[in-house]
């Protein structure tokens, strides 16, 4: 019974290491890594509190002065001999309350450029979102993709093993010459560093998922790509003024600088605000004043505008609205610039791939068979047989990349335009 036990107390000590283990490798689509970033990404929920912070400023702008209370009490009667006297006959007590009065709409400006300090923050958190969804779909293209071509070398390299040590063992046996072993393991070598330069570059593309992700680093992403081929339609039928429209519109980027123009105004309009004096409204009790007792007076005050007139500051508040101005429309051009460097670039690459043969790869793999049987057969030469064996890893390859780049050149434009084009 106690074996039992312990055997049945391992098990279950043993089954969350298993299934541990088999959740390091993580299968998810596209929406589905989206959904995670948007939830779990440390750089939005910093950027997100940051809007709310100037929603607090926005409320704190809306709040009226305080009202200044003065209280003056006679510490020490000299005629009484009485220290702190609160006796009336004996001291005197005056109480003051005063509020200050901001004039010229100095209040209402404040709030509008706080509220538009809002909007700039707003600004910001979707633009990092547009940035760092571009980053994440960018990088999920491109280790979907890096993944699919190791799976090439994979293949390649596990077949060219096999040659490989038939070979030797014929080389042994005294069957084949020296140089033609020699040139197979040359060529294994290489398709051998080439892999490994490839796994460098999914070491940095797993790393980026799971920064974007916040996912723990040892989880190993495995992206299922849905069909891409819906899409193509849509690609020929982009117009590039419908492009200019829609980054007007989405691009949040631009819109901040839009938005620090309008808050430059207002802070102009502010400036100009301060020129007018601020109004002080006082009430006064005076318990034993001198003129006559339990004295109750109001009174105002006011700042003369004779030198101090914020010249400076309206004139620097000026020139800062004419800067942010010609900052806007230079933005707003290079917006365009980028939408339609980003066009070009889509149908260019889009062209390369409708024009490609998609039934090639198939037939060359068959190809590829026929050749390594052959010449494990010795029906051809080594020559010619790393030359089809070239052929088709540079054939995949390459096929490969077309697609990375016209996926990677559609995210582009998506990141120009600043909303997704392609959304089923």
């Amino acid at each position: 019974m106690k074996r039992i036990f312990l055997f049945v107390f391992g098990c279950i000590l043993c089954s969350p290491l298993v299934s541990s283990a088999q959740s390091d490798t993580l299968r998810l689509t596209l929406p589905q890594a989206e959904a995670q970033f948007r939830q779990n990404n440390l750089q939005l929920m910093a950027t997100k509190l940051g809007v709310d912070e100037n929603k607090a400023y926005e409320f704190q702008a809306k709040l009226w002065n305080n009202p200044t209370l003065y209280v003056e009490q006679m510490p020490y009667n000299a005629q009484t001999k009485e220290v702190m006297p609160l006796r009336q006959r004996n001291s005197e007590q005056v109480v003051q309350v005063q509020q200050l009065l901001l004039l010229a709409g100095k209040r209402n400006k404040q709030l509008a450029i706080a509220r538009t300090s809002t909007e700039l923050a707003n600004d910001r958190f979707f633009d990092l979102l547009r940035t760092l969804n571009y980053q994440l779909r960018a990088t999920f293209y491109d280790l979907y993709y890096n993944q699919q071509a190791l799976g090439v070398y994979e293949q390649e390299i596990g077949t060219l093993r096999q040659t490989v040590s038939l070979f030797q063992q014929q080389y042994d046996k005294g069957n084949i010459p020296l140089k033609d072993l020699a040139r197979l393991k040359a060529y294994l070598f290489n398709l051998t560093t080439e892999r490994q330069q490839l796994l460098l570059k999914l070491t940095d593309d797993q790393a980026d998922m799971a920064l974007l992700l916040n996912a723990s680093p040892s989880v190993t992403f495995q992206p299922v790509l849905e069909n891409t081929e819906a899409i193509q339609p849509a690609v020929g039928q982009l117009n590039l003024n419908e492009l200019y429209k829609l980054a007007e519109k989405n691009r949040y980027d631009l819109k901040a600088y839009r938005d620090l123009a309008i808050q430059e105004k207002q802070n102009l309009a502010l400036q100009k605000a301060m020129a007018v004096p601020d109004l002080s409204l006082q009430a006064t009790y005076d318990r034993n004043a001198g003129y006559i007792p339990n004295y109750v007076g109001v009174g105002v005050g006011i700042n003369l505008p004779v030198f101090n007139k914020n010249q400076g500051a309206i004139k620097a508040a000026t020139i800062r609205t004419q800067s942010s101005q010609q900052a806007t429309n230079a933005y707003a051009l290079q917006v365009d610039t980028d939408v339609r460097r980003a066009y070009q670039k889509v149908q260019q690459t889009d062209q390369v791939y409708r024009t490609f043969d998609q039934k090639f790869n198939g037939d060359f793999g068959r190809l590829i068979e026929g050749v390594t049987a052959n010449y494990r057969k010795q029906n051809i030469d080594v020559v010619e047989f790393l030359d089809f064996f070239d052929s088709y890893k540079a054939s995949q390859i390459q096929y490969n990349q077309l697609q990375n780049n016209r996926m990677q050149g559609l995210e582009e434009l998506n990141f120009a335009v600043g909303t997704n084009l392609f959304t089923k």
